[in-house]
C-alpha cells in the first residue's frame, strides 16, 4: 500500500494510503485511489465515504474491466483488456473503509479477526466459533492470507478452526504455541 499525503485546508499534513482500482472515463484507467485519515477519497476528485459508494455504483471507480476494453495506464502501457482475475467491488469498497479505519486509529477487521481467533484458541466454543467465522468473512476475500502475518501459510490455521469439523486439542495447543502473540495481546 502506497503511503499518501496531502494538504488540508489550513496547510496541515493529512495521512493517506494508496489502493489500485480503474477510474471509468469512456476508457478505464489504472489509478491509486487515495484514502486519507479525514475520511476522503481522492478518486480524481475528492469525495467522502458516501460519495465515494456512490462513484462506485455509478461505475466511475471499479475494480473489473471487460474483456476487450481499452486500458490505459498513463504513459505505460495503452491497450486492450485481458484480464482474468479481479477483486469484487464490494470487497473493494470495504477495503476502503477499513483503510479509513486503520488511518484514524480505529479497529480494522483484521484486528477484530485476530482477537476471535485468540477468544476461540483459549475458548474453543460454538459461540467463539461462530464470532471467528463472522470476523474473517468480514475481512475482504483478496485480504484473506495475510491475517496471521505469515503469507505463506494463507491463514490456514483460522480456516481449519471454521471449517465444519471439530479441532483436536494438539492442533489447538500447536496453535497456542504458534501464535503466542494473539493470546498475549488479549491479556
Amino acid at each position: 500500500m502506497l503511503q499518501l499525503y496531502r494538504n488540508g485546508e489550513n496547510g496541515e499534513i493529512i495521512r493517506g494510503k494508496g489502493l489500485s482500482a480503474f477510474i471509468h472515463n469512456g476508457d478505464y484507467y489504472a489509478e491509486t485511489i487515495g484514502v486519507f485519515e479525514d475520511g476522503m477519497i481522492d478518486c480524481w476528485e475528492l469525495v467522502n465515504f458516501e460519495e465515494f459508494k456512490t462513484k462506485v455504483a455509478e461505475g466511475w471507480v471499479v475494480t473489473e474491466v471487460p474483456q476487450g476494453a481499452r486500458i490505459s495506464c498513463h504513459h505505460l502501457y495503452y491497450g486492450n483488456s485481458t484480464l482474468e482475475f479481479y477483486v469484487e467491488i464490494d470487497d473493494f469498497v470495504k477495503e476502503v473503509e477499513d483503510t479509513i479505519n486503520r488511518l484514524q486509529g480505529k479497529q480494522t477487521v483484521a484486528e477484530t479477526c485476530i482477537q476471535a481467533f485468540g477468544r476461540f484458541l483459549t475458548l474453543p466454543t460454538k459461540e467463539n466459533k461462530s464470532s471467528l467465522q463472522e470476523a474473517y468473512n468480514a475481512i475482504p476475500k483478496h485480504l484473506r492470507i495475510y491475517v496471521l502475518g505469515d503469507m505463506d501459510c494463507k491463514d490456514s490455521a483460522i480456516r481449519m478452526c471454521i471449517e465444519d469439523t471439530e479441532v483436536s486439542q494438539k492442533i489447538l495447543e500447536s496453535f497456542k504455541r504458534h501464535y503466542e502473540w494473539i493470546l498475549e495481546r488479549l491479556n
